[in-house]
């Protein structure tokens, strides 16, 4: 399987403290059938892009360097989740915060109140990029439940959603779980991902999780969403 969004890397946003943590959730994710890894740590400040990726690509060799020594054969792959808002539209290239330098750019709104008016602009703003959006645990965005127009409008831009394997084992609220079920149920999810960010807390010991499934989402359904579909977006082709 390919995990496409997580907050495995250490020490660069609310995810692992430590490179041990690391480590850990890198053995975790092979024992549990999880090969390949994009790192998607937060990505907040615009004016330091920059910054931002050396910050991440240093800690990215450090890791590698670690899962060698520890004989651990998970492939990892650079990326950001981009918390929109208006300072898009004067950003630089934003092309290393792709997942695994694809067109593809995973992206997440606040999961309180905002002006939902704005997320198709941001959107719009993205895909004017040559971009693909990956539109990040759609389900949990309160404004998104309280307007639902926003997601047929997403798809009208065919971005993608990528739905959060916690929503649908029912850890974030019954709401965002039966968000998550329709949206995979009904194909609009494209990805599950385990959006880990700790090792015992938030982790991405997904066997344990998958015991926990609804009946209605599948294993075909889990294999087109955390195999067949990521390995598309690595592969930089179209979902």
């Amino acid at each position: 399987m390919i995990d496409i969004h997580n907050h495995i890397l250490f020490d660069i946003d609310d995810g692992a403290e430590s490179l041990e943590d690391s480590v850990q959730m890198c053995r975790d994710a092979f024992d549990n059938g999880i090969t390949q890894i994009v790192l998607t740590p937060h990505f907040i400040d615009y004016k330091y892009i920059d910054a931002f990726v050396d910050d991440r690509d240093s800690r990215i060799t450090e890791l590698n360097n670690a899962l060698i020594e520890e004989n651990i054969p998970v492939k990892l792959y650079s990326g950001a989740e981009l918390f929109l808002n208006d300072e898009v539209f004067m950003a630089d290239n934003l092309n290393e915060l792709t997942l695994g330098n694809s067109k593809y750019m995973l992206c997440e709104f606040p999961l309180g109140p905002f002006d939902v008016t704005r997320v198709t602009k941001w959107i719009d703003e993205l895909i004017d990029r040559g971009y693909v959006p990956v539109v990040a645990h759609p389900e949990r965005y309160f404004e998104f439940h309280r307007n639902l127009y926003i997601i047929d409008e997403l798809i009208d831009r065919d971005v993608v959603f990528q739905v959060n394997i916690d929503s649908l084992i029912g850890n974030n609220g019954e709401a965002p779980q039966m968000m998550a079920i329709d949206m995979v149920e009904r194909c609009i999810a494209k990805v599950i991902g385990t959006d880990a960010h700790h090792p015992i807390y938030r982790h991405n010991r997904i066997k344990e999780k998958f015991e926990d499934l609804p009946e209605e989402i599948t294993e075909e359904m889990l294999e087109e969403c955390m195999l067949i579909n990521p390995r598309k977006i690595l592969d930089n082709k179209d979902i």
